[in-house]
């Protein structure tokens, strides 16, 4: 048995091969898309949104603990509080943020080389800022008190404990910066791979479905020579007509997409007859497909490389009496269908004709489709048929239009 393993699968439309609209998170059951997709989805809002929560946690957490912790819980530490978080939110919002966006774009030494100084600078500038901040709201003799473990009245010694503390927060600040604009910009890389991905597969598989065998329209086109050198105009008329019917079915249906089993039998009836008017009495066709299964949605023209191969391999050295028998059944979920011939030189090893790079075009090419279509939930298999003979048997998952 020969088992579809290729785990690459291009079921989509054109219109679905684009940049993804969503993001990273998984939608939650009920809702359209995922609120963390639509976080993401705008960087300049996903900014805001963060800077703001950010910011709003800083407050909430600076009144817990720093600010009740100097002045208890009193108005002038809530509005210290409240001014600690405002000087924080624009030092970052007008400073941080266009000094770290421009080190973004240089060279990783030079990213250090601007984003250190300039945060050691925003620190001290903060420390400074919250400093007359604490002087305006608590008064000048708090000052004094901040002094007092100093032993000295040097404004300067009264920013390092802020300096410290501000390094430490722009430092967090920067890290949240850089590290989600660089996973933004990975995810984006690997966006762009995998739409390279999808759509290298769905050229491969377009190329796949319209690889049409030369020698079926040579051997066609000679025959209708034949039919006009022999002034048999009317059989010559009717073939034109079938080999224009099944090109254009071939060349409008989208390979990326499904047809019903009843349009891929009308299509795959066309083939047939141009190759019956070449074989006339020497080529049988049966079809064994239950009105039931029409409506089974099917890739369009799956089929159409196993009876060329059959026609070409075992029809074509036969004097008489070649006979195909396509067939299509339910089992259980799947949907089972074969073509299967009674031609002479069908191999031992049935499983050969994959690996000759001659005879087994049609076959493994009917193989990779369905590997892109359907990964591993399909199954292809080549087997002998008693007396003699080569049967393409095809399993896939039972699908209808609704």
């Amino acid at each position: 048995m020969i088992t579809m393993d290729d785990s690459r699968q291009t079921q989509m439309t054109t219109a679905e091969v684009s940049r993804p609209r969503g993001g990273p998170f998984i939608d939650a059951p009920g809702r359209s898309r995922h609120w963390m997709n639509w976080l993401f989805a705008d960087k300049n809002r996903m900014f805001w949104v963060l800077q703001t929560a950010g910011w709003l946690g800083f407050f909430i957490l600076h009144v817990s603990s720093v600010s009740t912790f100097v002045a208890g819980r009193t108005p002038e530490a809530l509005l210290y509080s409240l001014a600690s978080s405002l000087v924080g939110f624009l030092t970052t919002s007008i400073l941080a943020r266009p000094i770290y966006h421009y080190a973004r774009g240089q060279k990783p030494i030079y990213i250090f080389l601007i984003a250190i100084p300039s945060t050691i600078l925003m620190a001290v500038a903060m420390a400074a800022m919250k400093t007359k901040i604490f002087s305006y709201i608590f008064g000048p003799e708090w000052l004094d008190t901040r002094n007092m473990p100093f032993g000295v009245g040097n404004q300067l010694l009264l920013l390092l404990p802020d300096i410290q503390a501000n390094l430490f927060l722009l430092g967090s600040w920067a890290g949240f910066y850089f590290g989600i604009n660089y996973y933004l910009n990975l995810r984006n890389e690997m966006e762009r791979v995998v739409l390279s991905a999808r759509l290298a597969d769905q050229a491969q598989l377009k190329m796949l479905r319209y690889q049409l065998n030369p020698h079926f329209l040579f051997n066609t086109l000679n025959a209708i020579s034949t039919l006009v050198l022999e002034q048999d105009g009317k059989q010559a008329n009717k073939m034109i007509s079938q080999l224009s019917a099944f090109l254009r079915y071939s060349l409008d249906s989208d390979p990326l997409l499904k047809t019903s089993l009843a349009e891929e039998v009308r299509a795959l009836k066309l083939y047939l007859e141009i190759e019956k008017t070449r074989f006339a009495d020497r080529l049988k066709l049966n079809f064994e497909i239950d009105d039931s299964l029409l409506d089974a949605r099917v890739p369009s023209l799956i089929l159409q490389p196993a009876i060329e191969n059959a026609i070409k391999y075992a029809i074509a050295h036969m004097e008489s009496g070649g006979e195909i028998s396509v067939s299509a059944e339910r089992d259980g979920k799947s949907l089972v269908m074969k073509v299967c011939d009674n031609g002479p030189n069908a191999p031992e090893d049935p499983a050969s004709l994959l690996r000759d790079a001659k005879a087994g075009v049609g076959l493994v090419n009917m193989r990779d489709r369905l590997a892109y279509l359907y990964q591993d939930r399909c199954e292809f298999r080549l087997c002998n048929v008693d007396p003699q003979g080569l049967c393409v048997s095809i399993r896939i998952p039972f699908e209808t239009k609704d």
